[in-house]
């Protein structure tokens, strides 16, 4: 009987340890990794766990009087360093941010003279109206300037942030370019030579502090590699998903969400940490972005129609059905009130402890809900894509909302004009409306447009659309066309900048790369 019984949990021991070298194996095929040495680290978690159940059988083997295996009591001794070495591990990557965020930022400048602070907050995906759906946000828009036509220069992250953070054109940057001539190429990012509103800023003694969300945002892509701290939650999110996909690893690593209730308690850490009055803090938040809803350490599917079927028709420009689709908007406006509630504590500490600070908040791009037959975004230059909210708070600057058209790549001389005590440049309240040109599609043909006030002049391969808002008509309809032609640029061109990285599994899972 206690021959049959060691068996059956010498058996059950094998089992147990066969199950976890597959779950191992998986996490090596897994999409979740996006560094392959913390896939190893997550595998190696998974192996270390098998080996573990080698000394219980051993010990059992033992209470029933059979012959006890030495390798696996001298097994041990090695299961309790490991578990050591790991549970030091974990902590360690806890901590780690953490002694990170005690050591003080570097005071570059020893006087707090004005100008002081620049805050820049961007919001991932969120369409201009959004702001019907985030009334804090709104309402802390009201005391400052509202711009009523902003427009993005490309209608996803990289190229049109990479254009709001050097003032230039995606077409002539280059960031977001196809680094070969296919439809799924990886993107190139911003060439090392160009530079950018923190290189800047840097020159006028400001500190410069990043607090990311989306990976295209990594330093890799060159808009974040001269700040002086970078914050990559997306990362950090990344290794906590792989490590925790071993049960053992599981013990001693905490989900990361990069969700906007994470960042925001980062972003406030950091400015609790920095020195001196002079410092530019980018905030990126990337909630509203698809799959919207998404919760949970390991969900990956919270749409109304699985996320796949959200691809596949958004591939297809087929959209879903009418009830679907009023359910996706729905998800979309929870996560813009989850959003806004976030943001919240954000711009209630700016208020009250940095008003000298120039605030901006603004969307990198829009999100189109079958709009002129597109869903999500990155397919095309439509007004749902490329019109974006453009906030803007700022020290004897009053209650303002400007109707005149301006361009998010105005960003970066707007800011060097009002560091340098000569207003907000090109985001005047007052003034004519302003080209903006874009460029870069996701996917599909290449292509570019350009926006003028009401009026839309768009070109994707050999066909152009003029786009006219209906409730406000351009006064002087053939003067607009022509400046519309006058100011289209060229499409992006190939293999444009330095190429970063290969795209990992966080931009699939976004859907950016299929």
């Amino acid at each position: 009987m206690s021959a049959r019984l060691a068996r059956f949990v010498e058996g059950l021991g094998l089992a147990a340890a066969l199950g976890l070298l597959l779950g191992a194996l998986d996490t090596f095929t897994s999409d979740a990794p996006s560094w392959p040495a913390l896939a190893a680290l997550a595998a190696l978690n998974g192996l270390l766990l098998s080996v573990a159940a080698a000394p219980f059988v051993g010990l059992f083997a033992l209470l029933s009087r059979r012959s006890t295996p030495r390798w696996a009591l001298g097994l041990l001794p090695l299961v309790i360093v490991a578990s050591l070495l790991l549970r030091g591990l974990g902590q360690g990557l806890s901590e780690g941010r953490a002694a990170l965020l005690s050591q003080p930022l570097p005071r570059l400048r020893s006087d707090a003279a004005p100008p002081g602070p620049v805050v820049l907050i961007t919001l991932d995906t969120t369409r201009r109206d959004a702001l019907s759906q985030m009334p804090q946000l709104s309402a802390w828009g009201d005391a400052g300037l509202r711009f009523h036509r902003a427009t993005a220069s490309a209608p996803w992250t990289l190229p049109s942030m990479a254009s709001a953070l050097t003032g230039v054109p995606p077409h002539v940057h280059g960031a977001g370019a196809r680094r070969h001539d296919a439809e799924d190429a990886p993107r190139v990012g911003l060439h090392d030579a160009q530079p950018t509103l923190a290189d800047a800023l840097h020159e006028r003694g400001y500190v410069s502090v990043a607090v990311i969300t989306n990976p295209y945002l990594a330093p890799r892509y060159g808009l974040t590699a001269r700040f002086d701290r970078v914050f990559d939650l997306s990362q950090e999110e990344a290794w906590a998903r792989a490590a925790r996909r071993s049960s053992l690893a599981r013990l001693f690593v905490e989900p990361r969400p990069a969700n906007a209730k994470a960042a925001v308690h980062r972003a406030l850490e950091a400015l609790d940490r920095i020195e001196g009055g002079r410092f530019f803090l980018w905030l990126h938040l990337i909630d509203p972005h698809a799959p919207y809803g998404q919760r949970g350490d390991d969900e990956t599917c919270a749409l109304p129609s699985c996320w796949d079927d959200w691809r596949g028709a958004r591939a297809t420009k087929t959209p879903p059905d009418p009830d679907t689709l009023a359910a996706i908007r729905g998800l979309y406006d929870v996560e813009l009130a989850e959003l806004d509630a976030a943001l919240a504590p954000l711009l209630a500490r700016l208020r009250e402890r940095s008003p000298e600070a120039l605030v901006i908040v603004a969307a990198d791009h829009g999100e189109a809900f079958n709009e002129d037959g597109v869903m999500e975004h990155g397919s095309g230059f439509t007004e749902a894509e490329l019109a974006v909210p453009l906030l803007v708070h700022a020290p004897g600057l009053s209650p303002t909302t400007s109707g005149r058209g301006v361009c998010l790549s105005g960003l970066y001389d707007a800011t060097l004009a009002w560091a340098d005590g000569g207003g907000l440049g090109p985001w005047a309240p007052e003034g004519p409306d302003t080209p903006c040109p874009a460029s870069s599609l996701l996917r599909g043909e290449e292509g570019s447009a350009c926006s003028l006030g009401p009026a839309r002049l768009s070109r994707i391969g050999e066909v152009e659309r003029l786009w006219v808002d209906p409730l406000s008509s351009p006064a002087e309809p053939e003067a607009t066309l022509a400046a519309l032609r006058a100011c289209l640029p060229p499409p992006m061109p190939i293999g444009a900048s330095a190429a970063p990285h290969e795209a990992d599994a966080a931009l699939k899972a976004l859907g950016y790369i299929d």
